[in-house]
């Protein structure tokens, strides 16, 4: 079933705290009453993604989203299909805003359309902790944590991804925070190809970002190398390129695994002494009851 305008007033309250940001989730309907139905704020767009059984009626939906704000675009998703406009301009330029941060949206996007919003804690943080770092942003995407890396005085910033488009993103999103970034800095390649060439060249980092999203095994098997995939097998590569005193950051993504056991297999694959030196999560636009439904994120420390 669709929420309610009751359940969409309740859960725009619940997010009283966030109504200074532009981009947050809206409403998360696992745990709000709506089950397969998601809406996320960006800027003066709403983006609705639902399983095709979980909503009836969009056009009713977005009237009951307007009462709450005036959305200028409100676009439906339908899991597996392509984004629909229901008012307004798909194709607008928009913008949103974190801190005093700046990111491009593209609504048009079949995933997602520019901003993972349950990263903003580690945003945070990265952009605490990478002042005068030489960071490694694996996973690009469209660049947000390298970006926040940058903002926060990175001395280098370098983007992974092997999607040409997703590099342009990264470019235009460093472009919006006045944060230079050289084409060097943006390497189209296999993460799994790129770290061990990394590893030849005996390259080094003061900080690596691992965020492998949970579809990313094409790039495991575009690598063509056997052995293990996913985040624990990252650990071996990624680990020995860190300086002492150098930090890891990982995304645990929602799996059955506790956070613990999450930890335990990163460090016993890491091949190098490590310990953690943050914990985090989503924010409380992101409720669930299960914490292995919700990211973790965890900060290493090579000693």
């Amino acid at each position: 079933m669709p929420p309610t305008p009751d359940q969409l007033e309740a859960a725009w309250r619940r997010r009283a705290g966030l109504h200074d940001l532009d981009a947050y989730r809206l409403f998360h309907g696992w745990q709000e009453g709506a089950p397969g139905v998601e809406i996320d704020r960006y800027g003066d767009a709403a983006v609705i993604a639902y399983k095709p059984d979980a909503v009836a009626d969009i056009d009713r939906l977005a009237a009951a989203l307007l009462e709450l704000h005036p959305f200028a675009h409100i676009v439906a998703k339908q899991r597996g299909t392509a984004p629909v406009g229901v008012r307004g301009d798909l194709n607008a330029a928009c913008r949103v805003r974190e801190l005093d941060m700046r990111f491009a949206i593209d609504l048009s996007q079949r995933r997602n359309p520019g901003l993972y919003l349950d990263a903003r804690r580690a945003r945070a943080w990265i952009r605490v902790h990478s002042r005068d770092r030489r960071v490694l942003n694996l996973f690009a995407f469209t660049g947000s944590l390298g970006v926040a890396a940058a903002v926060g005085g990175a001395r280098s910033v370098t983007h992974v991804d092997s999607q040409r488009g997703a590099l342009r993103r990264c470019r235009r999103n460093h472009e919006l925070n006045n944060v230079p970034v050289d084409d060097r800095d943006l390497v189209r390649l296999n993460i799994y190809q790129h770290l061990r060439r990394a590893s030849a060249r005996r390259r080094r980092f003061d900080a690596i970002i691992v965020d492998a999203p949970p579809y990313s095994e094409h790039a495991a098997r575009a690598d063509r190398t056997p052995g293990p995939r996913g985040i624990d097998a990252l650990a071996p590569l990624t680990a020995p390129l860190l300086d002492p005193g150098g930090w890891v950051l990982c995304f645990f993504h929602h799996s059955q695994r506790s956070r613990a056991d999450h930890e335990r297999a990163f460090c016993d694959a890491a091949g190098v002494p490590l310990h953690v030196i943050w914990r985090g999560t989503s924010d409380l636009d992101f409720p669930e009851a299960d914490e292995r439904n919700k990211l973790r994120l965890t900060a290493f420390e090579r000693d």
